[in-house]
């Protein structure tokens, strides 16, 4: 077996699809900034690591920084999206952009990608007209903050579960009237986006209350502040934490998770499979020996 290859018990473990980021925002909080430069390389690395989606996002969502004018996030997204989708071709993973303007749906799907991932919830209505023009996949987003906008402890809602709900039924509704399949749509509770650490965990409880719509959630959970407030710890110190919401998660093999370390993350998947007795581990599975000894 190639060194670079993983075993085969961790091909056959089900687990969700892992959304990988590449980062094409040096504002970001967190890190890991690729440019046409280094995108192919990172983007080999994710998907060796497992990620069968690659998310490509020009600007951050930080509520500190100023937002972009539209030419700026498409020269950063689009020629990445474009490299990928070259170098990997039609079979290769599935392409997705981070954005929350239509301008730049448009121009991202034309250059290859075939998700628009909208934390906004659908601000900008031409995203929707985007969506049902060219037939590609859409993640809604419930978020009640305008972007780059820091909701007040004052503007927080009272209950986001039951919000929550109620704002996607709005937004899918919006989608499917102007045309667009429900089966182009993901769903996604918005972990940190427009909440409090306390009331993303409160939406994490009730995931199941999203499943109501049918259809594939996806959870942008990697690095978040819920982790860091909880646990104290800043971005680059958080990959335990997610594992720890990961494992208290019922996801399926169609929900998505948006993460930064994918090959971290099917590395717990797979031995949460391999010791819960989901996967059987052959009778001749072995270390080779190159793994055996800390690389030095």
């Amino acid at each position: 077996m190639d060194p670079e290859e993983p075993s085969s018990v961790i091909g056959v473990v089900p687990m969700p699809r892992l959304m990988a980021v590449l980062n094409a925002s040096p504002e970001s909080f967190s890190g890991g900034v690729v440019d046409h430069d280094t995108v192919l390389e990172v983007a080999r690395d994710h998907v060796r690591g497992g990620a069968s989606i690659l998310d490509v996002g020009g600007q951050s969502l930080r509520t500190d920084q100023a937002e972009l004018p539209v030419e700026v996030e498409l020269e950063r997204s689009v020629p990445l999206l474009r490299a990928c989708r070259e170098a990997f071709g039609s079979d290769g993973p599935d392409l997705s952009v981070d954005t929350y303007r239509a301008p730049v749906a448009a121009a991202a799907v034309e250059a290859g990608a075939t998700i628009v991932n909208d934390p906004s919830g659908l601000r900008d209505p031409d995203v929707v007209s985007v969506v049902r023009d060219t037939g590609v996949q859409v993640v809604v987003t419930y978020n009640r903050a305008r972007p780059k906008v820091r909701l007040s402890a004052e503007e927080l809602v009272e209950d986001p579960v039951a919000d929550g709900v109620a704002s996607l039924r709005e937004r899918i509704g919006r989608l499917v009237d102007a045309g667009v399949s429900e089966s182009q749509i993901l769903v996604d509770p918005g972990p940190d986006l427009g909440k409090s650490p306390a009331q993303t965990v409160a939406v994490l409880r009730s995931l199941e209350a999203f499943r109501t719509f049918g259809r594939p959630l996806l959870l942008a959970l990697s690095r978040k502040d819920v982790i860091g407030a909880t646990l104290q710890r800043p971005p680059e110190e958080r990959a335990a934490g997610l594992d720890g919401v990961l494992a208290s998660l019922d996801l399926r093999t169609d929900d998505v998770v948006r993460v930064h370390e994918p090959a971290t993350v099917r590395d717990f998947y797979v031995m949460r499979a391999v010791v819960a007795g989901d996967v059987e581990v052959p009778a001749d599975l072995t270390l080779p020996v190159h793994l055996r000894h800390r690389r030095t």
